[in-house]
């Protein structure tokens, strides 16, 4: 079984850490000298590459020809209704420019620093399919299919020349190498090459020797020299002087590339010095040499002897079927670059020995396994099927890549042995190969499937291979499965065959397994089963073991409503995982063939499903683009990520759980890492600095230092503890409705005076300190504070004094536009609020002032009604007083 030591707990985060994508898709391909050409370290570092321009998905890809990474494309940010399917471009010397014309027939003049379209000239009347710079970058040259030719004055943008000799489609164009002279050559499919003067403005040659469009042209050192190829096979060698044909040459291949070397280049120079050691008389005329490249697919050098032109070095075959389409060459870097029929970039030095080889397009990505090492330290390549008839063995690193070639149809499948050393692969071509990885050969092929292979697998125990007890299954379209034995490959450990003799790989056994085409075969960890799914909705165990009977069949798990894409043996429990078309995935007891749990959660198709940390979790792919990360005990999603843009066939993880790689039908490759244990630890890091700094903050408070504190409530992210802050600096701590604290705090940093203190005065200086990203910061949370009543007080006077101290330009540089805009509908309804409040205060002031005018009336009456009152009581009194005087009276 598999061990899990590198690491312990659970995944939770993966990130992409590096990605291969497609930068070429057909078209041409030129350097760009001028790219990175200004000082500076980064400058620098682009200057010792090779960067590339070239044709992708009717864009324009610029390229870093080391690498392989994509800098980015031309049309990147221009709006979708705006882009245009562009259909060849040039590249402009001395200048940071680029001119590309499209199906919309305009040339547009972009810059390559900014990205930007800076001039649009109209072109011709029909697509144009050929474009040069004359070597001052002043005048381009345009052929197009409308049969002519057009020169174009790039700076004052207006067609200087126009010629239309030709009868076919203009297919190349070239500007002669001396600016002197201006000479313009063009090539059509009419087999013609027209040269034009432009002081005359007139064709001065034309050149008919040609059976087949001419594919290329290529100059001397001195000038005086035209070498013109095509796809008729043969190189012609013209004498500018009087433009006669010099000489011709059978190359007996189509010619798409021809470089002519300079005199100074190296490896000639060493050439020339040793033969004028082994000869005594040395040639008066300096010998010429060029590099074609064609149909054969390997480049040639060829030199000028006494009456013709002879091969004296031809680079070694390296694939069967390779086709170069174009030929570039480096002159500062001394570097060739060759361009193949399969959108791939070979790079070669100055002795043509294949320095490196970048992919420039993947198709869909089928299938990836990493190829580990024998000592278990982290896996340095990994095995790539795409819709191709090779396998592609890419360095993570570097993503510099080898082919392996052999099939005749798509690989479909792919399988590795655990030591990394055999590497199995299964084609349409209804054969699987065994390849050896440290030759890149194939030392085996297996036949006998009626239909395509479409799943492979291979033992999973690396001490089985020296043994000879080694095998690898394989399934196939015609519904049956195959164990095929590696016996023989007990021969190549002990050293007894290192010969190029394929190996005789038989067939062991063989069943009809399944109803429908087998889609996935896995091996478990120990080799004593195989499971196989299909598209029948089963997955089937079988016996792998010599004692018993080969391939008889174990158990049969069901419970899928659709057919199994994916099977994978877990490394450490007796159980297997599954992946369907039903959106699900299933975990299978392989004694007794029940369903352990259900995972769902994908929205599409699930294809891929892999082990991870020791067999706790599970990583599966759909149809829906995403990678998923599964927990088996709590049987939950712990994650999401959401990187491809189209369906998702392949993901590999490694044998410690740290990388995985992903790969689908958007031509992508994507290298994940897991950054689970960085992630946590940077979380930890920023808990302690968040308490550390609402410490700090607390103390600020306490002392007053209310400054101070507002730089920490920045740095911690508190809008509403800023709010206080500045809520306390406005209306002075004794007037604040909500205190910052519970302490009675005394601010010594600012003098409250009722009569003379200012906000303005305070928050100037402090606004005006602010950086770029608190200023946006503030702005935001201002914005929020302005929704509410109670906070727009604040809020306003903020905004006020940042509009005084804070120039506009600095404003419109950081981007306020939308933070500026919500405050403008807010503002409005605070100013309509407050102008109400001002009216209605005045009736306050009418009241008041009514009822002062009314006070001496209700004074008076009052008084009036008091005397009256009095005046009553003393009748009344009066009155009694009388009775009683009576009473007594009566009574004397």
């Amino acid at each position: 079984m598999a061990t899990y030591s590198a690491k312990s707990g659970l995944s939770k985060s993966w990130k992409v850490v590096k990605s291969h994508e497609g930068f070429y898709t057909g078209g041409k391909v030129s350097f760009i000298h001028t790219f990175g050409s200004t000082d500076g370290a980064q400058d620098k570092e682009q200057k010792d590459q090779s960067i590339i321009a070239c044709l992708f998905n009717d864009d324009v890809a610029i390229v870093n020809a080391c690498t392989g990474q994509l800098i980015r494309t031309l049309q990147k940010n221009v709006e979708d209704e705006e882009r245009e399917s562009l259909v060849v471009f040039a590249v402009r010397p001395f200048e940071k420019q680029l001119v590309t014309a499209g199906r919309n027939l305009l040339l547009r003049l972009w810059d390559l620093e900014t990205y930007k379209c800076v001039r649009i000239i109209k072109a011709h009347a029909s697509p144009v399919l050929a474009m040069d710079f004359d070597p001052t970058g002043t005048l381009l040259a345009t052929g197009g299919s409308d049969r002519s030719v057009r020169v174009f004055d790039i700076n004052k943008a207006y067609c200087t020349h126009h010629f239309q000799q030709h009868r076919g489609i203009v297919t190349l164009v070239r500007f002669h190498p001396d600016p002197k002279r201006l000479h313009l050559f063009s090539c059509g499919d009419d087999n013609t090459v027209r040269i034009y003067d432009l002081y005359s403005q007139a064709q001065i040659a034309c050149i008919t020797e040609h059976m087949s469009t001419p594919t290329c042209l290529s100059f001397s050192s001195d000038g005086y020299t035209l070498f013109s190829a095509g796809r008729d096979k043969i190189i012609h060698v013209w004498d500018l002087r009087n433009h006669v044909s010099i000489q011709t040459v059978v190359a007996n291949e189509s010619v798409e590339g021809l470089e002519v070397l300079p005199k100074d280049f190296e490896w000639l120079k060493r050439r020339k010095n040793k033969e004028r050691d082994n000869t005594s008389a040395v040639a008066s005329v300096a010998p010429i040499y060029f590099v074609t490249a064609g149909a054969q697919g390997i480049l040639r050098l060829w030199q000028q002897s006494d009456d013709s032109f002879e091969v004296i070095h031809e680079q070694i075959p390296e694939t069967k079927n390779q086709q170069f389409t174009q030929l570039l060459f480096h002159s500062k870097k001394r570097e060739f670059i060759a361009v193949t029929a399969e959108e791939n970039f070979l790079m070669y030095n100055e002795r043509l020995e294949r320095t490196k080889q970048i992919i420039g397009y993947n198709d869909d990505i089928l299938c990836l396994k990493y190829i580990p090492k024998e000592d278990e330290t982290p896996s340095k390549y990994f095995a790539a099927a795409t819709n191709s008839a090779q396998v592609r063995i890419l360095n993570r690193e570097t993503l510099s890549c080898d082919l392996l070639s052999g099939h005749t149809d798509i690989v479909m499948s792919l399988a590795v042995s655990p030591d990394g050393r055999w590497l199995v692969s299964a084609s349409k071509d209804r054969t699987a190969r065994l390849w050896d990885f440290s030759t890149r050969q194939c030392i085996a092929t297996c036949s006998g499937h009626s239909e395509m292979l479409t799943a492979i697998a291979i033992s999973q125990r690396s001490a089985q291979f020296p043994l000879g007890n080694a095998f690898f299954v394989t399934g196939s379209a015609d519904k049956t499965i195959k164990m095929w034995n590696l016996k023989p490959l007990r021969k190549q450990y002990n050293g007894s065959q290192r010969d190029d003799r394929k190996l005789p790989i038989s067939s062991m056994a063989t069943v009809k397994a399944h109803d429908k085409d087998v889609n996935a075969i896995s091996i478990s960890p120990n080799d004593r089963l195989i499971a196989s799914a299909s598209q029948d909705k089963l997955i089937k165990i079988w016996n792998a073991q010599s004692e018993g009977t080969l391939l008889s069949l174990c158990g049969v798990c069901r419970g899928h409503k659709r057919g199994v894409w994916a099977i994978e043996f877990s490394p450490v429990d007796k159980c297997l995982a599954s992946a369907s078309g039903d959106k699900s995935l299933r975990l299978w007891s392989i004694t007794n063939f029940s369903c352990l749990r259900t995972f769902e959660g994908h929205t599409a198709s699930v294809l891929s499903i892999q082990f991870a940390c020791a067999g706790m979790q599970l990583l599966s792919s759909g149809a829906d683009g995403l990678v998923k990360l599964w927990t088996i005990k709590s049987n939950e999603c712990e994650a999401t990520f959401d990187q491809h843009l189209d369906k998702i066939w392949s993901i590999a993880v490694t044998k410690d759980s740290s990388e995985m790689i992903s790969g689908g039908a958007d031509s992508i490759i994507h290298i994940w890492n897991d950054h689970t244990q960085k992630e946590e630890s940077e979380f930890e890091q920023e808990r302690q600095s968040k308490i550390l700094k609402e410490q700090e903050l607390y103390d600020c408070l306490r002392r007053s230092e209310l400054f101070r504190a507002i730089d920490v409530a920045f740095d911690l992210g508190y809008p509403h503890r800023l709010f206080l802050i500045f809520h306390d600096l406005i209306y002075g701590p004794r007037q604040m409705e909500h205190p910052i604290c519970q302490l009675d705090l005394q601010v010594e940093e600012v003098a409250f005076d009722s009569d003379t203190y200012s906000p303005e005065k305070i928050l100037g200086p402090l606004v005006a300190k602010l950086s770029e990203a608190n200023l946006k910061n503030l702005l935001n949370w201002m914005k929020e504070w302005n929704t509410n009543t109670k906070h727009s007080f604040v809020a306003q006077i903020l905004l006020s004094t940042i509009l005084e101290a804070i120039p506009p330009e600095k404003l419109k540089q950081i981007g306020v536009q939308d933070t500026i805009d919500g405050f403008i509908a807010y503002t409005e309804r605070h100013y309509h609020r407050l102008d109400r409040l001002v009216e209605k205060s005045f009736l306050v002031d009418f009241n008041v002032a009514t009822m002062k005018n009314l006070l001496p009336q209700y004074t008076a009456l009052k008084e009036k009604k008091l005397r009256e009152k009095r005046c009553r009581e003393s009748c009344i009194a009066s009155t009694d007083l009388l009775s009683e005087v009576k009473r007594h009276r009566d009574n004397y």
